[in-house]
C-alpha cells in the first residue's frame, strides 16, 4: 500500500510539472526598469495581459514588486502568439555593452513635465475604490488594481477598454537662480483602462500607478511614447541647466533611475536622448612644490532627456558614481547631442 502511495505521489508531481511546463511559454529574468505592462507589450503585443503574468507568478507581491534578477514565468495564453526574443527594450546604456535596458515604456510614458500649459483634461476621477464599501476605504488614494469612477460615459463616446493617462497638478516651480515662475509640476500618476460604462460616468481599473491616485486627478487619452534613441555625437559646449523639481514629490534628493525636471527645452535645441552630466567641480589646491593648481572636474552623474517642452525637460538619472546625490538647484552640463 505504501509503495502505491509513493507511486501515486510521484505521478501527481510529474503531472503537475508537465502542466506547469505546458502552461509556460517561457521565462524572463527581470532587468532594471522592467514592468509587467512592458513585458505584456513585448510578449503578447498588448499591454493588457499584465495580470496574466502576475497570476502566473504567485510569489510576486504585486505589480510594483519586480526586482532585477527575479525569474518570471511567461504563460502561454490561448489565441495569442508570443515573442520570446530577448531584446525587447531597444534602449540600452550609452556604452553599448550592457544588456540592461535603460528606459522602459512606463518610464517614458510617466515622465511628467514642468509647464504653465498642461495637457487638457477630458475627464476627472470622482470616486476612488468604487469596489469597496465606503467604511473600508483606507486613506484617500487608489493604487494599482483599484477601481475608480470617472465623470464621462456613453454620452461622451466612452467605450470599454479605452485607456487614459492620469495626471496630477503639483507644486509651483520657480527658477532656482532667477526666481521666475515656470509653471507647475504635472505628474503622470498612472494609467487606467475603462471596464464598465454607463450613460454619464464610467468605471476604470488602475493598471499602473507611479504615485497614488486621488479624487480630482484628471485624464487624457493614452498615447504610446516614441522610443528614445541614445545620443552618440560629440561634446557640446556652453549649454548648462538647473534642476527644478523631482517626479517623486516625496524625495529630498534624487537617486539613480529617478526622473527630474530641468530648465532647458526645445527653445535651447534639446531633444529626447540628449545626455547631460553633473560634475564635482575642481578646486584650487597648493601642490607640494608650492604651486597652485586646479583639480580636474569629475563627472558624478549621467542623465538622459526623456521629454521636452518649450523651456523645460524631463530627464532620467541613469548613473550616480558619488555619495553626493542630486538636489534641486544643482547645475548640470550637456555633453552629447543627437546626430
Amino acid at each position: 500500500m505504501r509503495s502505491f502511495t509513493v507511486i501515486l505521489s510521484v505521478l501527481v508531481l510529474l503531472i503537475g510539472a508537465a502542466f506547469s511546463l505546458s502552461a509556460a511559454a517561457g521565462t524572463h529574468y527581470v532587468r532594471q526598469g522592467d514592468t509587467l505592462w512592458d513585458l505584456s507589450i513585448h510578449y503578447y503585443n498588448t499591454p493588457f495581459r499584465w495580470m496574466d503574468i502576475l497570476n502566473a507568478n504567485p510569489l510576486l507581491e504585486g505589480v510594483e514588486s519586480l526586482q532585477p534578477g527575479d525569474e518570471l514565468i511567461i504563460p502561454a495564453l490561448s489565441g495569442l502568439s508570443i515573442s520570446l526574443q530577448d531584446d525587447y527594450s531597444g534602449i540600452y546604456t550609452t556604452s553599448g555593452t550592457s544588456s540592461r535596458p535603460l528606459l522602459s515604456r512606463l518610464t517614458l510614458e510617466t515622465s511628467g513635465m514642468v509647464t504653465s500649459d498642461p495637457p487638457d483634461a477630458v475627464s476627472y476621477i470622482i470616486e476612488i475604490d468604487v469596489e469597496e464599501d465606503e467604511s473600508t476605504i483606507i486613506g484617500s488614494a487608489a493604487l494599482p488594481g483599484d477601481l475608480v469612477a470617472i465623470d464621462i460615459g456613453r454620452d461622451q463616446g466612452v467605450q470599454r477598454d479605452r485607456v487614459y493617462k492620469i495626471y496630477q497638478i503639483g507644486e509651483e516651480v520657480r527658477h532656482p537662480q532667477t526666481g521666475i515662475l515656470l509653471g507647475n509640476v504635472i505628474r503622470v500618476a498612472g494609467v487606467c483602462r475603462v471596464t464598465d460604462v454607463s450613460t454619464s460616468s464610467s468605471v476604470a481599473l488602475i493598471e499602473h500607478a507611479y504615485i497614488p491616485v486621488s479624487n480630482g486627478d484628471y485624464l487624457v487619452p493614452y498615447t504610446s511614447s516614441a522610443a528614445v534613441p541614445v545620443a552618440g555625437s560629440g561634446v557640446v559646449a556652453d549649454i548648462d541647466a538647473y534642476v527644478l523639481a523631482f517626479r517623486n514629490p516625496d524625495l529630498e534628493r534624487a537617486y539613480s533611475y529617478d526622473v527630474i525636471y530641468i530648465d532647458r527645452g526645445t527653445d535651447d535645441g534639446l531633444e529626447p536622448g540628449d545626455i547631460f552630466n553633473m560634475y564635482e567641480y575642481g578646486q584650487a589646491v597648493v601642490s607640494p612644490s608650492g604651486e597652485t593648481v586646479v583639480t580636474p572636474d569629475i563627472p558624478v552623474s549621467d542623465l538622459i532627456i526623456l521629454e521636452t517642452r518649450q523651456n523645460t525637460s524631463a530627464a532620467l538619472i541613469f548613473s550616480i558614481s558619488s555619495s553626493d546625490l542630486i538636489n534641486i538647484g544643482d547645475r548640470i552640463e550637456l555633453i552629447r547631442k543627437q546626430l
